[in-house]
């Protein structure tokens, strides 16, 4: 599997919508997650996890538990996730169960 795009909106600590590009980076069969403690190498993880099977790494946090607290409440936290394997692409779009206000 190779990712290609990942989305992120008010997910974990990101407030906004995050787009990580992954095609950016070539051809390269491997790549590093490196910053400083609190950057959000795992929420990444998280939320290609969540994105795949609906649960994040190690299975310490529901969807339930992973939108930003100081998201807008107009914001829908969700996840896109764009990857190839072999000749194929796929692309899955998720949406944890979340409070919503009512119009």
């Amino acid at each position: 599997m190779r990712p290609l795009l990942l989305s992120m909106s008010a997910f974990g600590p990101f407030v906004g919508t995050q787009i990580i590009d992954f095609t950016r980076l070539g051809e390269n069969p491997l790549f590093l997650l490196n910053g400083p403690t609190g950057a959000g190498k795992t929420t990444i993880l998280d939320a290609i996890c969540f994105a795949l099977y609906g649960k994040t790494t190690g299975d310490e946090r529901e969807g339930t538990q992973m939108r930003c607290d100081m998201a807008d409440n107009q914001l829908l936290t969700e996840v896109s996730f764009s990857f190839s394997l072999a000749d194929s692409h796929y692309k899955i779009r998720r949406v944890p169960e979340q409070p919503r206000i009512k119009k």
